[in-house]
């Protein structure tokens, strides 16, 4: 008997290798010079390291000096906030961070675990959608504020922050702080790994100083990252013992994983507009089917349209348990999730739900269904139905 095909709605966990990504991986997984040394092999390993870094600035925007290869959005993330960070509070003593409720647990974790150098943090309220509220920025920010991080979209449910009017509040604080003649720098820092599927990523439009990318969330392999560092910002090392990456990531450069990298995010640049059109019409598609099947179904976040990421939905199912849920729809071929993949061993229900003030019996029952760029209306078209007959068999149920 056939194996009944399985449908994949955990993208913002994870994405499948594209074929081009496949094929590029495969050609340089032969090329295993050390790029730092100076014969024939490390050469041609060299010239490939250099073609992968160049091949992710020119997706950005950026020049290929300010990019960083990392192993993963999260060391993006903490190289981020402790190369900048910890410098200026050994130089400076107290200062001051501006980040939000609902951001990934590796901004949120650095910064918090930066208190105890001096450092003291504002996490921004979010609205029922989980937007912020640039007014609220601009007020947060004092005479010692130094780093400012906003995600681009939200991994959970979908938001998409306002970011270029997040950019417009710094440079408003920086044109302030110059008159008042105030040395200290503010940069602006965006994790941007859920974003370069669905949306346009040019870092001078975005007006960031430092941007997180992770090449599992765009169809290219795990195991490696960027980080984009703008020109003249001042950054040190987090792994140290060597040269590698501008001397601020010791370790051999992976090559491979990097030329994959820059095929992934080239492509993921290539039609971003139309594939978020499309995916956009058969989640929108998905959602009312639900509605349909499932009428007290609840989604959580920003409604269909412009302030939600084109692959998301949030959902809760009144008096269904997530993590029943989830579980269920796996037995039926239908990979989902409840929160971010860095947080599933917790039980306690996602700090990202909470934040957008749902009350704690709904929030337990969360479970965010995001598609793949090839996910069809043809493939959804059973998930509802499918939703509607685990509720009547589970709701209640712990």
């Amino acid at each position: 008997m056939m194996k009944a095909k399985r449908l994949y709605l955990d993208a913002a966990a994870a994405t499948p290798l594209s074929a081009r990504v496949r094929k590029e991986l495969v050609r340089l997984l032969d090329v295993y010079g050390n790029s730092g040394a100076l014969h024939q092999e490390a050469v041609a390993a060299k010239k490939e390291l250099d073609a992968a870094r160049t091949g992710v600035a020119t997706a950005i925007g950026a020049h290929s000096d300010e990019i960083i290869f990392t192993a993963s959005g999260t060391e993006g993330n903490n190289l981020a906030i402790d190369g900048t960070l910890r410098h200026l509070l050994h130089e400076h003593g107290e200062l001051h961070a501006v980040t939000t409720a609902i951001e990934h647990a590796s901004v949120l974790e650095p910064l918090r675990a930066l208190e105890s150098d001096g450092l003291y943090l504002t996490e921004l309220p979010v609205d029922h959608e989980g937007l912020i509220s640039t007014t609220g920025l601009a007020e947060a920010i004092n005479d010692e504020t130094v780093f400012v991080s906003v995600q681009l979209v939200n991994s959970e449910v979908g938001t998409i922050e306002p970011l270029r009017e997040v950019a417009k509040v710094i440079r408003h604080a920086r044109k302030e702080r110059l008159a008042q003649k105030n040395p200290l720098p503010l940069y602006l820092h965006c994790d941007a790994s859920q974003a370069p599927l669905w949306l346009p990523i040019a870092v001078d439009s975005l007006g960031v100083d430092l941007l997180t990318l992770d090449a599992q969330k765009v169809q290219g392999p795990k195991g490696v990252g960027a980080l984009y560092v703008r020109r003249h910002t001042q950054i040190g090392p987090v792994i140290r013992g060597g040269v590698q990456e501008f001397g601020l990531r010791g370790g051999t450069p992976n090559v491979p994983l990097a030329g994959a990298f820059a095929v992934a995010l080239a492509d993921a640049a290539a039609g971003v507009e139309e594939r978020a059109r499309k995916v956009a019409a058969v989640r929108d598609a998905l959602w009312s089917d639900i509605q349909k099947a499932v009428p007290d179904a609840v989604l959580n976040g920003p409604h269909v349209g412009t302030n939600r990421v084109a692959n998301n939905l949030n959902i809760s199912i009144p008096g269904l348990d997530a993590e029943m849920c989830v579980i269920a729809l796996d037995a039926e071929g239908i990979a989902a999730s409840t929160r971010s993949a860095c947080k599933t061993d917790n039980t306690e229900p996602s700090h990202v739900i909470n934040a957008l003030g749902t009350p704690r019996e709904l929030a337990q029952t969360a479970v965010r269904l995001t598609l793949l760029p090839t996910t069809t209306r043809a493939d959804t078209r059973g998930v509802a139905t499918t939703l509607a007959n685990i509720a009547k068999r589970y709701r209640n149920v712990v």
